[in-house]
């Protein structure tokens, strides 16, 4: 009962909000390819190498998804964090 309690007001965001899904299927899909790659690479040398792969696979995905060159962002972050011209 505690629980039926606990997420009532979550479970159905999705008929407050038009145009958003009642799944997770978007966020699964978004996730797949970060879950093949940890599985075929067995894992990460160590929890740095994880955090960096997490920084980096989120700011791809962010940039791709505003219809950004990544290309050209990543050479501006670089530039930017590396004070190169």
């Amino acid at each position: 009962m505690t629980y039926i309690k606990n997420g009532l007001g979550c479970w159905y965001t999705c008929l407050l909000y038009p145009g958003m899904e009642p799944t997770n299927n978007l966020g699964e899909q978004a996730m797949r390819e970060h879950v093949i790659m940890r599985k075929t690479v067995g894992t990460f040398r160590s929890e740095k190498g994880a955090e960096y792969y997490q920084y980096i696979a989120s700011l791809l995905a962010t940039w791709q998804l505003l219809e950004k060159d990544v290309y050209k962002e990543m050479g501006n972050l670089l530039r930017k964090e590396l004070c190169v011209g």
